[in-house]
């Protein structure tokens, strides 16, 4: 090369390295090396799912579980060291929540669960019903489909299962995936999308029963036995029994829970913990 020649790589991709030749004159003069890899690369995948979609997902996915209750202080750094990552994606996660009126700003550094509200939760619950009760018929009308029956009959067996060791946490899990896993089945993902925004604000109330375990324990029994009865009709293809199953279901736990709360918000019971 001549005296004074400057190489600047531009590309480098897999074995090709490209390099601009700038003589003193000003040209410029192309050179490639290439080496010829026989071998075919396999390589995995690139999840494009954003950290700030992860801890949404998963913030999202623990409301709808009831895994914060009604009220509970949060912080941005606590919930960013429970999930280990920085608090920029968990502030982004916590501005969609608080947008969907999961989670309520209280003041410039507080956070907290929404708050149970006697006349707003009865309102969730008519709506939720109106919405579930028709996925459930949605449900009812399709194809049958042995393999969604054998999924509902597990979910509602997990929920049996975790009464029994007085395992809450699992119980309220089990409850959320018999519900979605039946809603999914309606075969609209739009209605989904509105039943887990309702159940983001809602969850977390039903969460709450855990503080009176003999209520806990009976809402949930209770939700067994008629989990039971929309699963016979979903595999009936009744979509009328479908509906008032989940109806009931909803109904019933609200209605115990509306009396819990009418005794903690007297004064006249505390919340055991």
């Amino acid at each position: 090369m001549a005296a004074g020649t400057t190489l600047l790589p531009i590309a480098v991709a897999g074995r090709r390295e490209t390099f601009i030749s700038i003589t003193q004159r000003g040209r410029e003069h192309l050179s490639t090396f290439e080496m010829i890899n026989k071998n075919p690369r396999t390589l995995a995948p690139v999840d494009v799912t954003t950290v700030q979609e992860r801890v949404y997902q998963s913030l999202r996915l623990g409301l709808l579980r009831g895994e914060f209750l009604p009220g509970e202080q949060v912080s941005i750094r606590g919930l960013a060291e429970v999930l280990g990552t920085s608090p920029m994606p968990v502030r982004e996660a916590v501005a969609r929540l608080i947008a969907e009126r999961a989670i309520e700003q209280s003041g410039p550094r507080t956070l907290r669960v929404t708050s149970y509200l006697a006349s707003d939760h009865e309102s969730y619950i008519r709506i939720r019903m109106q919405l579930e009760g028709y996925a459930s018929e949605r449900a009812a009308s399709a194809p049958k489909n042995p393999l969604l029956i054998d999924l509902l009959k597990r979910h509602n067996e997990s929920i049996a299962e975790a009464l029994v060791v007085r395992d809450f946490d699992a119980a309220l899990a089990g409850n959320q995936a018999f519900h979605f896993e039946l809603y999914r089945a309606a075969g609209y993902p739009q209605l989904l999308d509105i039943i887990s925004t309702l159940w983001l604000r809602t969850g977390p109330i039903v969460a709450s029963a855990r503080r009176d375990e003999a209520m806990f324990e009976r809402i949930f029994n209770i939700g067994v036995r008629i989990h039971g009865d929309a699963i016979d009709a979903i595999e009936q293809r009744d979509r009328l029994a479908a509906h008032r199953a989940i109806n009931l279901d909803i109904r019933a736990s609200h209605l115990s829970i509306r009396r819990f709360y009418k005794r903690v918000l007297s004064g006249t019971e505390a919340p055991q913990t």
